[in-house]
C-alpha cells in the first residue's frame, strides 16, 4: 500500500521537523498509538483526521495526503519554523510557564502580515484566548476572539471564523456566562449548516458546545438531536461525542425520563476513559453514579465513585472532582452517614464561585435534595438558596427558577 505508507512517512517527517512528539501531534482528540499506526502505514486516517493533523503540522491536507505537490522548500521552512515556535510556546504553557507562553503567542499574533502565516496567526490568537480564560480573565479572552470575528466574514465558509465562534462560546460558558455562550454557539451552528462536507469535524465541535450551552441556558431543544456531521469512529474526538451524550442524558433526566438517561449515560461511561480528559470523565461517572443511586443501586454507585476518586488521586489531577464528590455525598445520605453528607456538602459549598458556577450550583442542588431526604430541612434550604443564586449569576435562569421552586416546596412542607 504505497500511498498509505507515503502518507504516514510524510506525517512523520513533518512532525519531526516541527519538533513535535506523537503525543503533541495527537492532542486531546487522538491517541499517540493512533498516530504511530498512521505513521507506520497501518491505519488509514479519515478526511477529518487528516484535517486535524494538517492543522497541527501547519500544512495543507494535500501536502500530507499526496494529492498535490509539496510547497516550495523556502515556504515550508518558514512555516515549520513558525509551527515550531507554536509548539515550543505550548510546551512552555504545559510546563507551567504561563506568562512566558502568553508572551510568545502574542509575539506570533502581532507579527507583520507579510512575515506570518494565517494559520499560525489563528492558532496564536486562539491560544491567547484560552490562556486568558484559564487565568480567570475571560473578558479579555473574549475580546481577542471578538476582534478575530470582526475581520472574518461568514461567507464564503471560513474555518478560522468557525473555530473562533466555537472557542468564544466555550470560553463564555466556562466563565459562567451560558446565554452569551449560547448566542455564539448558535451562530456557529447556523454557519455550519448546509456547508461543504469538509466541515464535518467542526460541525461536531459546534454541536457539542451548542448542546452544552443550550442545556445550561434552559433551552435544550435548541440543540439538534442528531448525529449528522459526526466523523467515522477511527479514534477521533471521543470527548465531544461524550459531552453531547452527557448533556442529552441530563435533559432526559430533567424531563422525567431517568431510565433513558441512565441507559445513555451508562453506555457513555463504558465507552469513555480518562484519556478523553479527566474533567469530562469524572463528570460522566459522577452523574452516572447519581442516576444509579436514584434507582437504588447503591453498591454499583459506590464502586464507580471509589474507583473515580482513586484515579483522581493517582493521576494527581489539579481540578476538584466535583461530580464524584457530589455522588459520594448522595451515597453517604443513602447509607445513613449523615456526618459525611454534611461534611462533603460544606466542602462543595466552600469551592470558589468563579468558573463554571452553574456546575457548582447543580452539585449543590443534589446535596440539598440529599439533605432534605435525610430530614435536615434547614441545611437543605440553605443549599437550595445558594444554588439558585449561583444559577442566576451564570445566566442559567430556568435552572435558578427550578431551584427556587424546590426551596418553596421544602418550606411549604415544613410549615
Amino acid at each position: 500500500m504505497p500511498e498509505l505508507a507515503d502518507t504516514g512517512r510524510r506525517i512523520k517527517e513533518l512532525r519531526v521537523s516541527a519538533g513535535m512528539t506523537q503525543h503533541d501531534l495527537a492532542g486531546s482528540e487522538m491517541s499517540s498509538s493512533y498516530i504511530s499506526l498512521v505513521e507506520h502505514g497501518k491505519r488509514i486516517p479519515s478526511g477529518w483526521a487528516l484535517k486535524i493533523l494538517a492543522e497541527r503540522l501547519g500544512v495543507c491536507v494535500a501536502e500530507i495526503s499526496g494529492a498535490a505537490a509539496p510547497a516550495e522548500d523556502t515556504g515550508r521552512a518558514r512555516r515549520l519554523d513558525l509551527v515550531g515556535r507554536l509548539v515550543a510556546a505550548r510546551r512552555q504553557w504545559d510546563g507551567g510557564d504561563v506568562e512566558g507562553a502568553l508572551s510568545e503567542f502574542r509575539a506570533l499574533a502581532e507579527m507583520e502580515p507579510a512575515n506570518r502565516q494565517d494559520d499560525v496567526f489563528t492558532e496564536a490568537q486562539l491560544a491567547i484566548a484560552e490562556i486568558l480564560g484559564t487565568l480567570g480573565r475571560a473578558d479579555e479572552g473574549a475580546e481577542v476572539l471578538e476582534r478575530m470575528l470582526e475581520v472574518l466574514a461568514p461567507e464564503p465558509y471560513a474555518e478560522p471564523r468557525l473555530r473562533a465562534l466555537i472557542a468564544l462560546a466555550d470560553l463564555l460558558e466556562s466563565a459562567g456566562r451560558v446565554q452569551d455562550g449560547l448566542r455564539y454557539a448558535l451562530t456557529g451552528h447556523l454557519e455550519c449548516t448546509g456547508q461543504r462536507p469538509g466541515t464535518g469535524f467542526h460541525s461536531l465541535l459546534v454541536l457539542e458546545v451548542l448542546t452544552r450551552c443550550a442545556y445550561w441556558s434552559g433551552c435544550p431543544d435548541w440543540a439538534p438531536d442528531t448525529d449528522h456531521g459526526r466523523p467515522s469512529a477511527d479514534g477521533v474526538l471521543p470527548g465531544p461525542r461524550a459531552s453531547v451524550d452527557l448533556h442529552r442524558a441530563l435533559d432526559l433526566r430533567d424531563r422525567g425520563e431517568p431510565e433513558r438517561a441512565t441507559e445513555l449515560l451508562g453506555e457513555c461511561a463504558r465507552r469513555v476513559t480518562p484519556a478523553a480528559g479527566f474533567p469530562l470523565w469524572e463528570k460522566i461517572n459522577g452523574h452516572y453514579a447519581l442516576l444509579l443511586l436514584r434507582r437504588g443501586e447503591r453498591a454499583a454507585a459506590r464502586s464507580i465513585v471509589e474507583r473515580g476518586l482513586v484515579v483522581a488521586s493517582v493521576a494527581q489531577e489539579p481540578g476538584f472532582p466535583l461530580w464524584l464528590t457530589t455522588a459520594d455525598a448522595a451515597g453517604a445520605a443513602a447509607a445513613g452517614e449523615l456526618a459525611r453528607l454534611f461534611a462533603l456538602g460544606a466542602e462543595l459549598a466552600a469551592l470558589p464561585d468563579t468558573g463554571r458556577s452553574h456546575e457548582k450550583a447543580a452539585a449543590l442542588g443534589e446535596v440539598a435534595a440529599a439533605c432534605a431526604r435525610a430530614g435536615d430541612r434547614e441545611r437543605a434550604a440553605g443549599h437550595f438558596r445558594y444554588s439558585a443564586e449561583l444559577f442566576r449569576r451564570a445566566q442559567a435562569y430556568r435552572h435558578a427558577e427550578r431551584a427556587r421552586e424546590r426551596l418553596t416546596e421544602l418550606i411549604e412542607k415544613r410549615d
